[in-house]
C-alpha cells in the first residue's frame, strides 16, 4: 500500500484542502446539470411536451432499479472506506464491496424484466431498454472509490469531457419528435463512457475483483439501513414524477419536468459542497478529533447557508424568465411550480447538510432511516390526495413538506452531537445580500424589457451585488474565499 501511495502522491495519500474540493465538486455538479440545462430549450422545442414527459416518465422508472443495485452501498463505502483507506485491509473490503454491487445489479435487472410485463410499461420497453443500460455501468464506475480517496480532479475532468461530447452528439443526431430513442442513448452515454474510464483508472488504487469471501455480517445490516434511507428518500423525490404519469397523463410530466429541471441542478451543484466533505468528517471522527470535527461541521453549514439562500430568492425571481429560456412558452405554467421547488431546496440541503454530513458520519442511520420513512410516507399519501385536484402544482408541494420533516428530524438528532455556533448572524448578513438580489432584479426588470438581456444581467449583477454585501458585511464565508484568492495570486506572482 504504502509503495502505491509513494508512486502516486498526487492522488492517493495527499489530501487537498477542503475548500478547493467543495470547488472541484461543485464544478463537476454544475457541468452535470448544465448538460441537461443547455440541451433542455433545445430538447424541448424539438420532441415536445408529451416526448419530454415520456422521457422523464421513464426515467422515473428506472431511477427506481438504479436504487435497487446501488443498495446503500456507495454511502457505506465511502464512510467505512474513509477511515482504512491506508490500511492494508483496503483492497479486500473494496472487492467485497464491489462484489455485493455487482449482485444486486444483477438482481436489480431481473427485477426490471419483470417490471416491463406491465401493461402500462409495454409501450416504454425500447425506452427502458436503453436507459437502463446506467444500470450496469453505474455499478461498473466506482464512483465511490473515489470519493474515499478525495480525487474530485480526475473525477471532474472525466466528467466535463463526456458531457461536451454527449453535447454534440445530442446536436449532431437529434433533430425531430422521432429521434427520443436517439436522445435517450446520448443521454446515457455521458454516463456509461464516464463509468468505463472510471473502472479501468481505478487501478491507480487497487485493483477491483469479484470475490467469493465477504464478510456478510460486516457489511450487510449497515447497508440496508442506508439502502432503507435511500429507498425511501429516491420513493419521495421520484414518486412526484411517477405518479404525475400514471395519475395525470405524459402532459403534465412534462410540465413539471421543466420545473424538476431547474430545481435537481440547483441541488446538484449545491449538494457538492456537502458530498466531498462527508469522508473529510468520517476520517476526523475515526481519528476521535471531536473539535476539529465540529470546526469543520460550522464551516461547511456556514458556506452551505451563503449560497443556498440567494439561490432560492434569485429562482423565485426570475422563474419566468428561466423557464421561457429553458423550455419556451409552451412550458410556462411550471412558473408556479418552480417557485415551490424553489422553497423546497432549502429544506433539501439542510436536511442533506444534518443527515449526511453529521448522522452519516455519527452512524446514527437507524433515526435516519426512521426520519426517511415518514417522510416518504406523508410524501406518498398526500401525492394521491393532493395531484388530481392540483397536477403538478401539489408534487411541488408535497416535496416541500417532504423535505420540511427530513430537515427538522435530522436537526433535531444531529444538535445533539454537534455544536453549530454563529449561524444566526451569518443568515441576517446573507438575508441583508438577498434583500439587495431583489433590489437589483426589481430595478433591472424597469430598464431591460429584453428577455436574454434582462436575464444574463441580472444573473451577473446580482452575483456581484450579493458578494459585495457580504464581504461589506464581514461574511466570514466570503471574506476567506477573498482571502485564498487574492493568496494565490501573490504566490502565483511571486512564482513568475
Amino acid at each position: 500500500m504504502e509503495k502505491d501511495a509513494n508512486r502516486h502522491p498526487t492522488l492517493w495519500g495527499t489530501k487537498l484542502p477542503l475548500k478547493v474540493n467543495m470547488l472541484l465538486s461543485a464544478v463537476k455538479g454544475l457541468m452535470s446539470v448544465l448538460f441537461p440545462l443547455i440541451s433542455f430549450p433545445y430538447i424541448s422545442r424539438v420532441l415536445g411536451v408529451e416526448n419530454v414527459g415520456r422521457y422523464d416518465f421513464a426515467h422515473s422508472i428506472i431511477s427506481y432499479f438504479l436504487l435497487i443495485a446501488g443498495l446503500g452501498i456507495s454511502k457505506y463505502a465511502i464512510r467505512e472506506g474513509a477511515g482504512i483507506r491506508d490500511r492494508e485491509e483496503f483492497p479486500r473490503f473494496a472487492d467485497e464491496i464491489f462484489t455485493i454491487n455487482v449482485i444486486a445489479t444483477v438482481v436489480a435487472y431481473a427485477l426490471l424484466a419483470l417490471a416491463m410485463l406491465l401493461p402500462r410499461l409495454r409501450e416504454y420497453r425500447a425506452l427502458l431498454v436503453v436507459l437502463s443500460m446506467q444500470i450496469a455501468f453505474t455499478t461498473l464506475g466506482v464512483e465511490w472509490l473515489y470519493s474515499i480517496f478525495e480525487d474530485y480532479v480526475f473525477i471532474t475532468v472525466r466528467s466535463v469531457l463526456f458531457q461536451l461530447l454527449s453535447l454534440v452528439l445530442m446536436f449532431a443526431f437529434v433533430h425531430t419528435s422521432d429521434d427520443l430513442l436517439i436522445y435517450a442513448a446520448i443521454v446515457t452515454l455521458s454516463g456509461t463512457g464516464a463509468n468505463i474510464w472510471n473502472f479501468f483508472h481505478s487501478k491507480r488504487y487497487c485493483r477491483i475483483r469479484l470475490t467469493g469471501k465477504i464478510d456478510w455480517k460486516r457489511h450487510m445490516k449497515p447497508i440496508w439501513i442506508l439502502f432503507g434511507m435511500s429507498l425511501t428518500v429516491s420513493i419521495y423525490v421520484a414518486s412526484d414524477t411517477t405518479i404525475l404519469g400514471f395519475l395525470c397523463g405524459e402532459y403534465t410530466v412534462g410540465i413539471y419536468s421543466a420545473s424538476v429541471k431547474v430545481y435537481t441542478a440547483a441541488k446538484t451543484v449545491l449538494s457538492a459542497i456537502l458530498v466531498v466533505s462527508i469522508p473529510r468528517l468520517s476520517s476526523l471522527l475515526g481519528k476521535k478529533e471531536k473539535q476539529a470535527f465540529d470546526r469543520e461541521a460550522v464551516d461547511i453549514y456556514s458556506t452551505l447557508l451563503t449560497f443556498v439562500v440567494p439561490a432560492i430568492i434569485g429562482i423565485i425571481l426570475l422563474r419566468k424568465q428561466i423557464i421561457l429560456l429553458l423550455s419556451g412558452s409552451a412550458f410556462l405554467p411550471a412558473t408556479s411550480s418552480l417557485a415551490l421547488l424553489a422553497v423546497a431546496l432549502f429544506f433539501c440541503m439542510g436536511a442533506w447538510f444534518w443527515g449526511q454530513c453529521i448522522m452519516v458520519p455519527l452512524k446514527m442511520d437507524t433515526q435516519i432511516l426512521q426520519i426517511t420513512v415518514i417522510s416518504a410516507l406523508v410524501n406518498i399519501a398526500l401525492n394521491f390526495v393532493l395531484i388530481p385536484l392540483w397536477k403538478e402544482n401539489a408534487a411541488a408541494l408535497t416535496t416541500i413538506l417532504a423535505e420540511g420533516i427530513s430537515f427538522f428530524g435530522c436537526r433535531y438528532f444531529g444538535r445533539k452531537y454537534v455544536s453549530i455556533k454563529g449561524i444566526g448572524t451569518i443568515i441576517a448578513k446573507v438575508l441583508a445580500g438577498c434583500i439587495a438580489i431583489a433590489a437589483v432584479c426589481l430595478f433591472l426588470r424597469l430598464l431591460l424589457p429584453n428577455l436574454l438581456a434582462y436575464t444574463i444581467l441580472a444573473v451577473l449583477v446580482s452575483v456581484i451585488v450579493y458578494c459585495i454585501v457580504e464581504v461589506l458585511l464581514r461574511n466570514q464565508v466570503m471574506v476567506n474565499i477573498l482571502h485564498s484568492v487574492q493568496s494565490r495570486l501573490q504566490k502565483s506572482k511571486n512564482q513568475q
